[in-house]
């Protein structure tokens, strides 16, 4: 089995194989209405309804795909160079039994640049069919000033379709790609391969070839006269107009800028306002907000309230929880609020845990490798967006960290621990409340082991993986505190120790700490939350959809349009099985926080005789704590491996980077030489720079 998944919202389900034994068909995607329609089979173009043996889809920059090209990276650079005896550049890395490690592996910032870089290596560098030679066309194109767009297209076609002159027949892999495929989009790779070139200096002019029917750019200076010339300009004729032209409109402020003590002020009276009114509404909120199977005992209101004034007055450099600062409208930020407190109900509050518990049933057992992940995740394997990578945890196998606290839950602590210590897991029989642990028993991806697994979910939102993690570690934890910056607070390496998120942690006595000092994180399962909430959902933007755009005009429509908790749920990966939990949380509070709302007006909070009163939402379905399913035996069956990823489950759909990381020395030796039917793959003269930096990196990413 396998999975994948798609960033965008509103997108289709995560790609998946499994064998028929467990998915016996699948059905299909309806765009229209954003929803999957799985009750009947629903055949692809080649007739298939089924996914057995379905796991070869793209992968990587170039996106490899299909068994001859995940074969190759195999024979190449896999685990199959490695058993052979050959030079291998990740020798435990078997392409053909896990093709998803070029996303989801310890190395996957390699990979998704190298498999790209072997396909170019293998596709196009050794290409030479129907009087096409590369490396001879590559060298007359540099030659040439870099101004053939035929040679792009060309190499485009390559890339894209199998070979340089379409309509392609029997062209690459014998499974990719189909006789007869051509290339639909050229105009595209050719003004982003000209663009690159042109930022580069590669070029002196800046027009842009296209093929007919395309818009060239301007030329770069005015074109000649040739007859009637002049020496001086022509002027237009001026005709005066009947009424003069009206004057330039002025906005005059008729009050000073805000200074910096009334700033503040303006913050803190913000926060006060929503703290009274939630405290007002207190037992409102402890009943039905704050409550798993019975009240919760680790979360309460005023830790809340106290973990968020922080974040509201102070801020994470710069940033602040959101409020309706900008407009002054607290309708804005409380709906906010809601929003946060309906996607904790469905986490840490829905389990009275700091740490997320085993609930992924597979067969009607809970398998205690789920610590390296549930739903289809892999925690230890959260890529980081490239801009984020320096914060990402490392990952230590060797590493023994045990659960604290399941809270509500009858399920067996995680832990994680050494393949020498622990060779296998078993499994917890929740019916009989018994571990089995005399044979392996798989989670959702495979694992057996927990050996590196220590990065199950943590906090109010169970925020898991090496880049959730990684980033609170980054901000407020003991990278912080060594460069000196204000947010550092925790003298903690919670890469090290992530076990500190949820109970006290003491530093032993080294440098210049004469003592051993036990340090209070009991605040950590708010802050982890609302830092989060602040760094990922509060600035998600994609495409068209904006997170803080879409909650306004939520509110500003009266709070009728739920279609907008639908949306969230999509936006944050893993969330579509909970989705009606989330969306009746959320009317609830919202029924309990906007009885009044105070506003915020130009001076600061208007008094209570200006008080406005926002529409109360309505709801077509009621929700009291006596309809909340959830149970000491609570679980997620298998239909939730619908929703697969390989990566954190609660980490919104970012769009992807295309920035280029650098490429660790290690990998690319000088001497580095690959064989490919032949032909040497090391050949780096200035030509062939110029064209990989330009083509690889720019034209070929065209075909993503």
């Amino acid at each position: 089995t396998a999975a994948t998944y798609n960033r965008r919202v509103g997108s289709a389900p995560a790609l998946q194989c499994a064998p028929k034994s467990k998915l016996p068909f699948t059905g299909f995607w309806d765009s229209e209405l954003i929803r999957e329609e799985k009750k009947d089979a629903y055949a692809n173009e080649n007739g298939r309804v089924d996914v057995q043996g379905c796991c070869w889809w793209g992968r990587g920059v170039l996106q490899t795909k299909g068994v001859c090209n995940f074969g190759k990276l195999n024979y190449y650079i896999g685990a199959k160079a490695a058993a052979d005896g050959r030079q291998s550049l990740f020798p435990d890395v078997d392409f053909c039994i896990n093709p998803e490690s070029v996303c989801a592996s310890q190395y996957k910032h390699e990979l998704i640049w190298m498999s790209g870089l072997f396909a170019f290596i293998d596709r196009v560098q050794s290409y030479n069919r129907g009087g096409f030679n590369y490396m001879k066309q590559l060298k007359e194109y540099a030659d040439g000033g870099f101004r053939d767009d035929l040679f792009i297209r060309e190499v485009g076609n390559i890339l894209k379709i199998g070979c340089h002159n379409p309509p392609c027949q029997n062209a690459g892999c014998l499974t990719y790609p189909c006789a007869g495929a051509s290339n639909d989009d050229e105009n595209a790779v050719v003004v982003k391969a000209f663009r690159t070139l042109i930022e580069l200096d590669l070029l002196m002019s800046k027009t842009i070839p296209l093929s007919p029917g395309g818009t060239n750019a301007p030329s770069p200076s005015p074109t000649q006269c040739t007859s009637n010339c002049t020496d001086e300009p022509t002027f237009s004729p001026i005709t005066p107009t009947s009424s003069p032209s009206m004057a330039p409109i002025v906005v005059v402020s008729t009050s000073p800028s805000v200074s910096p003590s009334k700033e503040i002020d303006v913050k803190i009276a913000r926060f006060n306002a929503v703290k009274t009114m939630m405290q007002d509404r207190s037992v409102q909120l402890e009943s039905d907000v704050f409550v798993s199977v019975a009240p919760t005992q680790l979360y309460t209101l005023d830790g809340f309230l106290n973990a968020l004034e922080e974040l509201v007055i102070k801020g994470i450099d710069g940033s602040m929880f959101y409020l309706g600062q900008e407009n002054g409208n607290l309708g804005h930020g409380l709906a906010n609020i809601a929003m946060f407190l309906a996607h904790a109900m469905t986490r840490g509050l829905k389990w009275d845990t700091c740490e997320e518990v085993n609930h992924h049933l597979l067969d009607g057992k809970l398998a205690i490798s789920s610590a390296c992940g549930q739903l289809g995740q892999n925690y230890q394997n959260n890529m980081c967006p490239t801009y984020d990578v320096p914060m990402e945890c490392p990952v230590d196998m060797t590493m023994n960290v045990k659960q604290t606290s399941v809270g509500s839950s009858n399920a067996p602590p995680f832990f994680c621990a050494s393949k020498e210590d622990t060779p296998f897991t078993g499994y917890f029989d929740p019916s009989s409340k018994q571990t089995v642990s005399d044979a392996p028993f798989s989670n959702a991806i495979g694992r057996e082991d927990v050996s590196g697994c220590c990065f199950w979910g943590r906090g109010i939102l169970l925020n898991r993986g090496t880049c959730d993690i990684g980033r609170f570690n980054y901000v407020f934890g003991l990278p912080a505190f060594k460069d000196g910056r204000l947010t550092g607070r925790y003298n903690i390496d919670f890469c090290q120790h992530p076990e500190a998120l949820c109970s006290n942690f003491t530093v032993v006595a080294a440098g210049f700490n004469q003592f051993d000092t036990t340090v209070d994180t009991s605040e950590i399962k708010y802050l982890s939350g609302l830092f989060y909430w602040m760094d990922q959902v509060e600035s998600f933007e994609w495409g068209s959809w904006n997170y803080l755009e879409r909650l306004k005009l939520f509110v500003d429509g009266g709070m009728t349009d739920y279609s907008f908790v639908d949306e969230f749920s999509d936006m944050v990966v893993g969330s579509l099985y909970d989705t009606q939990l989330r969306k009746a949380n959320f009317k609830r509070i919202l029924q309990i926080l906007f009885t009044q709302v105070p506003s915020v007006g130009s001076g600061g909070l208007v008094d209570e005789a200006e008080e406005t009163v926002l529409q109360t939402p309505t709801t077509d379905e009621s929700f009291t704590t006596t309809d909340n399913p959830l149970t000491t035996d609570a679980s997620i069956d298998e239909e939730g491996t619908a929703e697969t990823s390989s990566v954190d489950p609660i980490q919104p759909q970012a769009p992807v980077q295309t920035q280029a990381e650098p490429f660790p020395d290690a990998l690319f030796p000088s001497n580095t030489r690959v064989e490919l039917s032949g032909a040497t793959a090391s050949y780096l003269d200035l030509h062939h720079i110029a064209l990989v930096g330009a083509a690889c990196l720019v034209v070929f990413m065209s075909t993503l």
